[in-house]
């Protein structure tokens, strides 16, 4: 590959160099989007539910309060497109929701009444 520049007095830069380009560049699979996953109702106050449109093989949903110690731990394997997590036992507060898939992880932010 090479590129020129020329800037405003006609003075030229070349800089020739070889590109690879690797076909495994990450380990997100192109075919699933693990940002469609949604969580509702939120705020919430017996039950969230977990909403996977595309089917994504998930692993589990882990809730943390907010310093950080895991609360609650969901497993979602199997779980095809909706799921509903009983978080009754949960005191009113904010966590945070870490939703694992084989291809990557989620972040949601969960408000419990």
């Amino acid at each position: 590959m090479t590129i020129t520049a020329e800037d405003e007095s006609g003075n030229i830069g070349t800089c020739t160099f070889e590109l690879i380009v690797d076909s495994t560049l990450g380990t997100n699979d192109p075919r699933f989007d693990i940002s469609t996953i949604v969580m509702y109702p939120n705020p919430a106050k017996a039950v969230v539910n977990i909403s996977n449109p595309q089917a994504i093989p998930l692993e589990n949903a882990n809730i943390y309060d907010v310093t950080g110690r895991l609360v609650k731990s969901f497993d979602l394997k199997g779980m095809g497109t909706e799921k509903a997590l009983d978080i009754a036992m949960l005191a009113s507060a904010t966590y945070v929701v870490i939703i694992q898939s084989e291809t990557g992880t989620i972040t949601k932010q969960l408000i419990k009444e």
